[in-house]
């Protein structure tokens, strides 16, 4: 009878250890934090992922009421094997900061971490600020600091209404699989608050409709696209390896047609791609970029931004020739423009600098022994990121080093009024 009784036992607590195991095999886990995407007009996307789960939600309210407001969302499993779910709100306040929380399977997550996001400014705003970096994605065993820069990013925050990540996203080949380790474990403190808007760089152009795409939610077909931010009008172009755009005669067309359709409202037109176009760094010129600037010139685009050589540059604006719009003489301020020509500018070393790593060959900047005589008009060899802060027709920027937060360079450029 004993014998019995304890085989029954140990039975019955072989069924219970089973069932502890498939409970737990069944609780939600966060895989990725929430990012946040295509923040443009009243809506913004919320993205996170999970070990498992079939519903998703998010509870949001303006920061300071009581009554929170829950919209579901839809779920996907990714080509990593885990489930991403994605919410997008609708009919924000302009300007309001919201507080948000996440769900899945009914189960709150992030509880320990407060979420906030502020919505997109009315149309009819005219100052904000955003930044700019590329090359960010190298891993921290060769050499990359993408630790650094998400640190550096966080400080500023409540400052960034957006962020712009200008190509070569995830070394060494823009695979899914490496997003988490190479890129969201380090921007936990940035991400969840600051929305980002990504173009392709060459080291993602690895099947990107099978990677790059599957892991953001941009307007458009995602390689490239153009939103209005109060304003002033943004366009990321796929400068795809630098010799040709991606698509290019449809792409081409595009941009023509988008450019042309950008009211007389909107006082700034800034764009967005990976490779640079003339240049003093240890890089070449690249045609796709080049081409552009006949381009460029015809509708006025204002500031260029580029990431692809590992370190900073900034030269003087250029017309639709890639010449000096104006000169230096007379002492005039290289810190101070008016708004007449193209103003392009190098952020690649956001965590990757050349000389340092897997790129190791060796760079010092000498502007003076260019190709291009007087054409730099600031440069650092630093890792660095780009903050901009516009207020009506004044577009002032600062190159921030990530490392200790100095000021590396710093322009303004003016509309006329």
């Amino acid at each position: 009878m004993k014998i019995h009784l304890l085989f029954l036992g140990l039975l019955l607590m072989g069924f219970s250890t089973c069932k502890l195991v498939k409970t737990e095999q069944k609780a939600v886990q966060l895989i990725r934090k929430p990012y946040l995407q295509s923040a443009i007009a009243d809506s913004i996307t919320i993205l996170w992922r999970t070990n498992i789960g079939t519903t998703c939600q998010v509870g949001f309210r303006v920061e300071g009421t009581a009554k929170w407001s829950f919209v579901k969302g839809t779920t996907r499993t990714t080509n990593t094997r885990v489930v991403e779910n994605e919410v997008t709100l609708h009919e924000l306040t302009a300007k309001a900061k919201y507080e948000y929380q996440i769900f899945t399977k009914n189960t709150r997550l992030l509880r320990d971490q407060a979420l906030w996001f502020t919505a997109p400014i009315g149309k009819q705003d005219t100052a904000f600020t955003f930044y700019a970096v590329g090359d960010i994605g190298e891993p921290v065993e060769d050499g990359g600091t993408p630790d650094l820069l998400g640190e550096a990013l966080r400080l500023h925050i409540d400052s960034f209404k957006f962020g712009l990540l200008l190509g070569d996203i995830i070394y060494p080949d823009g695979k899914s699989e490496l997003y988490d380790s190479n890129l969201f474990q380090y921007f936990g403190q940035v991400f969840p608050y600051v929305p980002v808007f990504p173009v392709l760089g060459n080291h993602d152009w690895h099947e990107p409709d099978e990677n790059y795409v599957k892991e953001w939610k941009l307007p458009g077909n995602e390689h490239y696209y153009s939103f209005d931010y109060g304003n002033a009008h943004f366009v990321g172009l796929d400068t795809k390896m630098g010799d040709t755009l991606y698509e290019e005669e449809a792409q081409l067309k595009w941009l023509k047609e988008d450019l042309s359709n950008v009211g007389d409202e909107k006082q700034w037109k800034i764009v967005f791609l990976h490779h640079n176009g003339k240049s003093c760094t240890y890089k070449k010129d690249y045609a796709a970029t080049v081409s552009l600037y006949p381009i460029f010139e015809e509708y006025g685009v204002d500031l260029v931004l580029n990431g692809h050589a590992h370190t900073y540059e900034r030269l003087h604006p250029m017309n639709g020739k890639g010449e000096l719009a104006r000169t230096n003489e007379n002492g005039q301020d290289p810190t101070q423009y008016p708004a007449v020509g193209l103003t392009s500018i190098t952020v690649g070393s956001g965590g990757k600098l050349r000389g340092i790593g897997s790129d190791p060959t060796p760079f010092k900047p000498n502007p003076d022994h260019c190709r291009y005589p007087g054409l730099v008009a600031a440069y650092a060899h630093n890792w660095a990121f780009l903050m901009l802060n516009i207020e009506g027709s004044t577009l002032t920027a600062k190159a921030i080093a990530t490392e200790d937060g100095k000021v590396l360079d710093t322009f303004q450029i003016h509309q006329e009024q």
